[in-house]
């Protein structure tokens, strides 16, 4: 009781906001199930003090930051597991809830702040398409960043297999995303996201969904199938930023336009990225058959880029044209943390060598 009035007074006379984002880390990893009031005042003071450091103008420094996020995803990621896993907690209480608001709050003023107008001017309605798709290819995130001339042309089978880990906090989660945005949507927006969910079932063979499919690569490759809950402290800043942004999305129905747009920006990227992992792969010797995950993809997104803009997002912005900006912010939010993520990639695979 004493070393924790004593942390108490520490923060409360002024811990810096990394410090306390760091500190908040463990304590919620190793103490969220069962905390006693005291030790959920310190994590409620310590989310605040980190809070309010993300949404100052120099934000918090990376370990800050990194710790923020490890946090949010471990919410998020705790949230949708099953109560017989062998790594479920009982997240339902409250304070979690308001714990995981008090630290989207300061993170997304910040992203407001800084990706609002990233594209300058909006267009009108019936130039959106167009507009849209020149900004999602043109991107630096796009098949053009050097990562995936490293990917396909130089990366070792340990590089390779490292950026699967540390992609895997996203895509192990994208059918249960898209299944969040459905509740309370109907007509062609819940078609084309039955079709995205459907795609992502394997069109009803368990064998084949998406999800399993990536798991049987990870085996084949000898990584845990529960390495996304079991060893969130493997992954960097930047691929837990871009997981935990897709759940910040639909996580808070009031941001579902910005989900919408994240999801028609990752559906409007030139699919050759993909290409080249796989030509990667092949390189270094792995048959098509262990990356049936990575091939799949590379059909169906084409097939789901037209249908996210024709039957979601146009029809949307016929009717509701004011939730443009919100769209378009989820694109910008999306394109950005992916060329992050890239930029990342190029410093930490080199160094996996």
């Amino acid at each position: 009781m004493a070393e924790r009035a004593s942390d108490r007074r520490a923060y409360e006379d002024g811990l810096t906001a990394t410090a306390a984002a760091a500190t908040l880390w463990p304590i919620f990893r190793d103490r969220a199930t069962g905390a006693d009031e005291e030790q959920w005042r310190d994590m409620l003071d310590l989310a605040a003090i980190a809070a309010a450091g993300l949404a100052q103008e120099d934000g918090l420094d990376p370990v800050g930051e990194l710790a923020v996020h490890r946090v949010l995803y471990a919410i998020y990621a705790g949230r949708i597991l099953v109560p017989w896993s062998p790594q479920w907690r009982d997240l339902d209480d409250v304070r979690v809830d308001l714990l995981r608001r008090t630290l989207e709050t300061g993170w997304d003023a910040a992203e407001r702040r800084r990706l609002t107008g990233f594209f300058g001017p909006l267009p009108q309605v019936t130039d959106f398409a167009g507009w849209a798709t020149h900004h999602c290819q043109a991107h630096r995130s796009n098949v053009g960043h050097p990562l995936f001339d490293f990917l396909s042309d130089r990366a070792s089978f340990d590089q390779l297999r490292s950026f699967i880990v540390q992609e895997t906090p996203f895509d192990i989660h994208f059918g249960d995303i898209v299944a969040m945005m459905l509740p309370g949507v109907h007509g062609g927006a819940k078609a084309e996201f039955s079709r995205n969910f459907w795609d992502e079932m394997g069109r009803g063979d368990q064998r084949l969904a998406h999800r399993q499919l990536r798991l049987d690569m990870m085996t084949a490759l000898g990584v845990r199938e529960d390495v996304h809950v079991t060893e969130v402290e493997a992954f960097c800043l930047e691929e837990l930023r871009l997981a935990n942004m897709y759940f910040h999305g639909v996580f808070n129905r009031a941001l579902l336009p910005q989900a919408i747009g994240m999801m028609l920006a990752t559906e409007l990227m030139v699919p050759g990225r993909l290409d080249r992992q796989i030509q990667g792969w092949r390189r270094v010797g792995l048959d098509d058959d262990t990356m049936r995950y990575l091939i799949e993809h590379t059909v169906v997104d084409i097939e789901h880029a037209a249908g996210w803009m024709n039957e979601v997002v146009l029809p949307m912005l016929a009717e509701r044209p004011e939730v443009m900006g919100e769209i378009v912010l989820g694109m910008a939010r999306r394109l950005e943390h992916a060329a992050a993520v890239c930029d990342r990639m190029m410093t930490l695979l080199p160094a996996a060598a």
